[in-house]
């Protein structure tokens, strides 16, 4: 998804967290630029334990993410932006309320390219039964 020159379609039946999972992409109130809305992708729910570290490069258990755990607190979600590296997200201002979250973002419509469906990135875990 563009910075610009596209538009997202965001559902609002998932405003304050109604129906998440993790890797949804949300719309959400910017808790620290007043007036600002952003769009990140669900890392962590409420109970869920994630991996954090620094701003930079951390987050998913990536490199740099100084081995700490947390847990999403009650009433919250942990987003992070697909660049990680660049990314300002609950690495920064840790654990977002769901009540900032406006909405789910289901796809997204551009003039060159038309409608196109988000999905939430992630697949299915492989189970492979064969032991070495």
């Amino acid at each position: 998804m563009a910075s610009y020159g596209e538009s997202v379609v965001v559902s609002k039946w998932f405003r304050r967290g109604r129906g998440l999972r993790v890797g949804d992409l949300v719309s959400f109130k910017h808790p620290i630029n007043m007036g600002e809305n952003a769009v990140k992708r669900i890392l962590g729910m409420p109970g869920d334990f994630v991996a954090v570290g620094g701003a930079r490069g951390a987050g998913q258990g990536g490199e740099g993410g100084g081995g700490r755990m947390l847990q999403v607190p009650a009433g919250h979600c942990w987003i992070v932006g697909d660049n990680l590296t660049w990314s300002r997200d609950s690495r920064i201002y840790g654990a977002l309320p769901l009540g900032l979250v406006t909405g789910k973002v289901l796809g997204v419509v551009s003039w060159k390219d038309g409608w196109r469906r988000l999905d939430s990135g992630l697949q299915e875990a492989v189970v492979d039964d064969e032991v070495d």
